[in-house]
């Protein structure tokens, strides 16, 4: 019997979350966890744009704020028990928070929380997951084992009206270039994605 194959979507809802989700879910995927804020949001519409796309794959669902970096370890442990024994082999990071003000009017506590949102609670993320991808790599050799985290040209190209938005996306790229050139030699593929996610190529 084949392992059960799953992806992890931190920050799932309408958009690139879920579309990215239902992409893998099309491609021999069998389990997703869907993870985000808005807990009703996440049963009722999100979970199933998933199963629409394949009525087999299992969905499960759980409420996390990113922002709140003392809450994340317990979800990460009930991720590991929900995925004990399968090949946990994609791990999606979709988290951000857009908007918009004027560059000098931007609060401090805004940028801390969208730095926690989209960077630190990424690193967290990452602690957790790579060392088990790193497992299922040595297990699995033919496995593709990812962390795939949904970025944008701000690195590149600052918006000043999205000052906060520019600046930690800048800092997420770069702690994305760290991992990957510290594992990409394990067979760990740590990557931005920002324009769209390519399944089975």
């Amino acid at each position: 019997m084949s392992p059960t194959r799953t992806i992890l979507a931190f920050g799932s809802g309408p958009g690139i979350g879920n579309h990215v989700v239902s992409q893998f879910a099309s491609h021999d995927f069998n389990h997703a966890i869907l993870l985000a804020r808005n807990e009703d949001r996440l049963k009722n519409e999100d979970a199933a744009f998933v199963s629409n796309a394949n009525p087999s794959v299992k969905v499960d669902t759980l409420r996390l704020d990113l922002s709140d970096l003392n809450s994340i370890p317990a979800v990460l442990k009930e991720i590991d028990r929900l995925t004990e024994g399968e090949d946990l082999e994609v791990v999606f990071f979709n988290a951000a928070r857009i908007k918009g003000s004027a560059v000098l009017e931007v609060d401090v506590g805004e940028i801390e929380e969208d730095l926690r949102t989209t960077t630190l609670s990424l690193y967290l993320v990452a602690q957790h997951f790579i060392p088990r991808l790193q497992r299922l790599k040595k297990s699995n050799p033919s496995s593709k084992p990812s962390l795939l985290v949904t970025n944008s040209h701000l690195p590149w190209a600052p918006v000043p009206q999205l000052l906060s938005l520019s600046l930690v996306k800048a800092a997420q790229r770069n702690l994305v270039q760290s991992l990957n050139t510290a594992f990409e030699e394990s067979g760990i593929h740590v990557g931005l994605r920002w324009d769209y996610v390519k399944v089975g190529g």
